[in-house]
């Protein structure tokens, strides 16, 4: 979990590390122990939750691009709170003519 951390905490870190890193705690947090993929992880809880009777989309966990976003902004916003001014459009938000806004999952 601390290796996790530090690269959420290192300056220099690449957006690959930090999409895996978001993707690794997540995993550690929801997914069984035998599944590395979130992908994977969504389908199986989706293909779960449709065998019920009443299922419960919300309960799924997010797809692999939404983990990366969010890993993004998590990055720049500890970057931030560091004094460590990254440009914002690299790290999961896009410039519009009057303001930023969150970009969409790929």
């Amino acid at each position: 979990m601390k290796n996790i951390a530090d690269i959420f905490y290192n300056p220099s870190s690449t957006s690959d590390a930090i999409s895996q890193a978001g993707e690794m705690f997540l995993a550690i947090y929801k997914a069984p122990a035998n599944e590395h993929n979130l992908n994977n992880h969504r389908y199986a809880a989706f293909l779960k939750s449709s065998t019920k009777v009443k299922s419960d989309l919300s309960s799924l966990p997010p797809t692999k691009g939404a983990v990366e976003q969010h890993s993004f902004r998590l990055y720049l916003q500890i970057q931030q709170w560091l004094n460590n001014q990254l440009p914002p459009d690299q790290w999961g938000w896009a410039r519009g003519p009057y303001s930023q806004w969150q970009q969409m999952t790929r």
